[in-house]
């Protein structure tokens, strides 16, 4: 006697049916876990820039209050800067408080490591981590000729060459003077690092700055402030953010553009200009400004970028 087997399969249209089930549920979950993904790398974006901040607030019990100056470090020679270069004498040298400067001077003293400099959504097409910081630069010789406090290899420029993400307030300026450091000047509104933003504060549906965090046609970002509060922000200006004009009226601060109407410091500023109070983020490579501080800038702080 024989035994015949049903062997029974899937028709076509059961299986066209689980597949378009497979696909409605991919539907469904995939910009859920996109979702997930942008606010995983929005946390760790943060937490990055979090490590930058507390950095910076660790020099600031040893050294007056301020975050890190390189031309303290680094100072020009005694005797009104013609005398020899002692290690904590003599003025600041303003020409070295350049961001490359700023950040490597950090690196050298282990305030924070290279890695935490790059953003994980970096957008922009010269931007990297710097993988091989070189510690050996430091020689603090003893007449200060030939000194070399942090390494110079380390680049901050978005067109060409550029180890750090983010955006910083310029170390120049009443900014300088008021903000960078532990102040009573309105801490809690003045932003000192975070996600840089496009050119000029200017909304740009193109910026690549767009693609760190927002969707692409808009802008997304994370602030710390002068208080150590973090703020996730969709507007280049944050709330309690203001700066005073010329008519000592409190305007909107764009955190990403040098407002050029701000009031006139007659005991900073010798210039015109009203410049060097107000909030702005950016990126200061090496390029040689008015020393004497007649434009509201003063040291390697004349160029300012963005994306």
């Amino acid at each position: 006697m024989k035994h015949t087997k049903n062997h029974k399969g899937f028709t076509l249209i059961e299986l066209l049916v689980v597949m378009s089930i497979i696909a409605l549920l991919l539907s469904i979950l995939m910009p859920a876990l996109g979702r997930a993904k942008a606010e995983a790398m929005l946390t760790k974006d943060q937490s990055q820039i979090k490590a930058i901040f507390s950095g910076l607030s660790f020099w600031t019990s040893s050294h007056n209050g301020k975050y890190p100056i390189p031309g303290l470090q680094a100072r020009l020679g005694t005797q009104g800067g013609s005398g020899p270069v002692i290690k904590g004498r003599g003025p600041e040298d303003l020409t070295q408080n350049d961001h490359a400067a700023v950040l490597s001077m950090c690196v050298m003293q282990n305030l924070f490591t290279t890695d935490i400099l790059y953003a994980p959504t970096e957008q922009g097409d010269f931007v990297f981590p710097m993988e091989d910081y070189n510690y050996n630069w430091y020689k603090p010789s003893p007449q200060g000729s030939e000194w070399q406090l942090w390494d110079p290899e380390f680049v901050n420029d978005l067109d060409s060459e550029c180890n750090n993400s983010y955006g910083f307030m310029p170390v120049t300026g009443k900014r300088k003077q008021q903000n960078w450091g532990i102040s009573t000047h309105s801490p809690t509104s003045f932003a000192l690092v975070g996600n840089r933003g496009p050119e000029e504060g200017i909304p740009d549906e193109y910026s690549r700055t767009n693609l760190f965090h927002g969707i692409d046609r808009d802008w997304k970002g994370a602030i710390f402030f002068g208080d150590g509060h973090g703020s996730i922000l969709e507007t280049f200006y944050p709330t309690s953010t203001t700066y005073l004009t010329m008519n000592g009226v409190a305007n909107p601060d764009n955190i990403f553009f040098e407002e050029t109407d701000q009031a006139i410091d007659v005991d900073y500023m010798t210039g015109q200009l009203g410049q060097g109070q107000d909030v702005l983020l950016t990126h200061v490579i090496e390029t040689i400004g008015n020393i004497d501080g007649t434009d509201g800038k003063g040291g390697r702080c004349d160029a300012f970028l963005h994306d």
